[in-house]
């Protein structure tokens, strides 16, 4: 027996307009659907910002309640948490290639899997785009493909400076993967008073128990 419905429409987007159109839309053609059922869910990836209107999002929530008395769910993660996680990479190697420099980074697209499979370009700490010193950022991983983007800064990268990944709060611990064994990165929590505290660490032991696996050492 059917109880609810889930859908996204409005993924990435201030603008609770389209949300309001696709809720008429089920109204107007799943009427019949929507009498039986206990709940739905009108997805997540919303983008809450100062001063923004609601109205399309409130009303859409208002036609599924008032006229079909249904519990409605929404999922505000990325609005909430986005912003509150950061990825920490060190720089691995520098070197021309192609006319281009890579700079290499100790961590992998395979932590971000936006990147990858939308093809998302990340936010990173102190890129400028009028900066002279450009590199293209690669992962350490041999997926092909395992490139961040083409970033700007103000003085030279060597190697053992950090890169910080910004607004990783929403998919890297949901998505992220061991590709190839290459660990997670480590988690901390940065506490009200200023202490970095950590939370969990990875290492081969933890790729062997995800695929339920065993570590052999060969002599």
């Amino acid at each position: 027996m059917l109880k609810g419905i889930h859908f996204h429409t409005n993924c990435d987007s201030s603008d609770f307009t389209g949300i309001l159109e696709t809720a008429h839309i089920i109204d107007s053609h799943l009427s019949e659907t929507m009498s039986s059922l206990e709940w739905i869910n009108l997805g997540g990836g919303y983008i809450f910002e100062d001063g923004q209107s609601y109205s399309g999002l409130l009303d859409a929530a208002d036609l599924f309640t008032s006229k079909y008395n249904l519990d409605v769910f929404i999922e505000p993660g990325a609005a909430l948490i986005r912003e509150a996680g950061f990825i920490v990479s060190s720089v691995l190697d520098v070197f021309d290639s192609g006319g281009k420099t890579i700079a290499v980074l100790d961590t992998t697209v395979n932590h971000m899997p936006e990147v990858f499979e939308y093809r998302f370009e990340p936010d990173i700490a102190n890129h400028d785009n009028e900066a002279i010193h450009s590199y293209i950022l690669a992962g350490s991983s041999c997926l092909a493909g395992d490139v961040f983007g083409e970033y700007s800064f103000n003085r030279r990268l060597v190697p053992g400076d950090h890169v910080i990944f910004e607004n990783m709060g929403a998919y890297t611990l949901a998505k992220a993967h061991m590709f190839n064994g290459i660990d997670l990165p480590s988690i901390y929590s940065l506490t009200a008073n200023g202490e970095l505290v950590l939370k969990r660490q990875f290492g081969q032991l933890a790729f062997a128990d995800r695929w339920r696996g065993r570590i052999h050492a060969f002599v």
